[in-house]
């Protein structure tokens, strides 16, 4: 029985990983197009909403790549997060109990199947919820923990949906032109490390730079 318990914990680390591989590896096809806003944006909604997506590492590559656009991309991201906010908070006030008060069957499935969802972590919003109000909203905006998490529970919970928008547009609004303006700051010398020639070292570069100005702003 513990082995195989052992050998599911395994095979999801091995598909989380490779989840967020793909996903970088696409961040960077799209930091090097005219599309890259665009796709932050959507990368953004997807994050806010139902999907694990690194938005912050996707922001970072973009404005890295393009430093006069990093207030552009801020504006992207800022409102993909708060129309993917919206959406989820729509998940979450029509869409994860039923009549009895029990989980749908939507909510048993990202429970089940997408990263960072967890009826534990559910719980313990709601009791943020319950001690900090609306006001946990820009708590979530500087903490490494899903958006998508406090979206959704802003809809089971009911919680002013006008309060959730405005709450959510200037917290993520605060944390993208936080890193926007950081990006502007040291990107210059940070740039010179992706002029290698050899690649490799210039993604691990980035990363690193890109983890390390995330957790400077948290």
């Amino acid at each position: 029985m513990k082995e195989s318990n052992v050998f599911h914990l395994n095979h999801l680390k091995c598909k989380i990983k490779y989840w967020f591989e793909t996903i970088h590896v696409w961040s960077l096809h799209w930091a090097t197009t005219k599309w890259g806003a665009w796709a932050l944006f959507i990368c953004a909604f997807a994050d806010a909403s139902f999907l694990p997506l690194p938005t912050p590492m996707f922001f970072l590559t973009l404005a890295l790549l393009n430093i006069t656009n990093a207030y552009k991309y801020a504006l992207f991201g800022t409102f993909g997060t708060l129309f993917g906010a919206i959406a989820g908070y729509s998940i979450g006030h029509f869409a994860w109990l039923n009549s009895n008060g029990d989980f749908t069957g939507l909510a048993q499935f990202m429970f089940n199947n997408i990263p960072g969802f967890s009826q534990e972590i559910y719980n313990k919003i709601h009791v943020l919820y319950t001690t900090w109000g609306f006001g946990v909203l820009f708590v979530a905006a500087l903490i490494p923990v899903p958006y998508k998490i406090f979206s959704i529970s802003s809809g089971v919970f009911d919680i002013n949906i006008i309060v959730f928008s405005v709450a959510t547009l200037i917290s993520q609004g605060i944390k993208f032109y936080l890193l926007a303006l950081l990006i502007i700051k040291i990107g210059p010398e940070v740039k010179k490390l992706l002029e290698f020639k050899l690649k490799p070292i210039a993604i691990i570069a980035t990363v690193c730079v890109a983890i390390a100005i995330v957790m400077v702003s948290i």
